[in-house]
């Protein structure tokens, strides 16, 4: 073959979109169970896999991972909600920004599916990510805003921690990140700002020439990533 055959460029396509950190708006897709296979350490992890159609960028999921605790850790200024806590308000979000009526199901004892009365305090995961899947199913194509940051990986996705713990010690929304009229906090922009203002990064200068310390340039915390490997 020559240097200059025309043939060597059949075939070839526009590389993959990047998808920017800010707010976007979206049409709901799906709720789905689904299973990751981690590559690094062979485990298999159960999620919620929310699927977004991202307006000038196409079908976008994000996977919320099975909480491996129900335990409030200890903070700075009180206590952190656990990663249970932070799933159900992930769930109260979702549904919230679909279909208040379904949050009002949802807050009785029992929920009517297909005319089955459903005890919600008696389910597992499995069971519940179907559950939701099945009472958002009548709202696709519902048009949301999605809220992505910068993330540690480079890329923007869903807030990781969407929890907070009032001063009461109730459980509460420490960012939306799906809805309407969404804003991103004063923490969020931080990071935004960051992630367009960085200059390309020589691995070899950073505090320890890993993600790591690239996040730490872009002032990104590693426990942002929500990817349990």
């Amino acid at each position: 073959m020559g240097m200059f055959d025309l043939g060597a460029t059949t075939g070839v396509k526009e590389s993959g979109k990047f998808l920017q950190p800010g707010i976007h708006n979206a049409k709901f897709v799906s709720v789905e169970l689904a299973n990751i296979n981690s590559q690094k350490t062979g485990q298999n992890y159960k999620t919620m896999c929310l699927t977004l159609d991202i307006d000038g960028y196409g079908e976008f999921t994000h996977n919320f991972f099975e909480p491996t605790s129900d335990q409030r850790s200890a903070g700075t200024y009180g206590d952190n909600p656990s990663p249970a806590e932070h799933f159900m308000v992930a769930i109260r979000q979702i549904v919230d920004a679909l279909d208040p009526k379904i949050g009002e199901d949802i807050d009785n004892d029992t929920i009517t599916v297909n005319g089955k009365h459903v005890n919600k305090a008696n389910l597992n995961f499995e069971q519940l990510v179907k559950l939701i899947g099945i009472l958002t199913k009548p709202c696709a194509g519902k048009e949301v805003e999605v809220k992505l940051i910068p993330q540690s990986n480079g890329f923007a996705d869903i807030p990781g921690f969407p929890a907070k713990i009032n001063r009461n010690g109730d459980l509460g929304i420490q960012t939306r990140f799906i809805g309407h009229n969404l804003v991103m906090n004063q923490s969020e922009q931080k990071k935004i700002d960051a992630a367009k203002n960085a200059q390309p990064t020589n691995m070899a200068q950073t505090s320890n020439g890993s993600v790591e310390g690239l996040a730490e340039q872009l002032g990104i915390g590693s426990d942002e990533n929500d990817m349990p490997f």
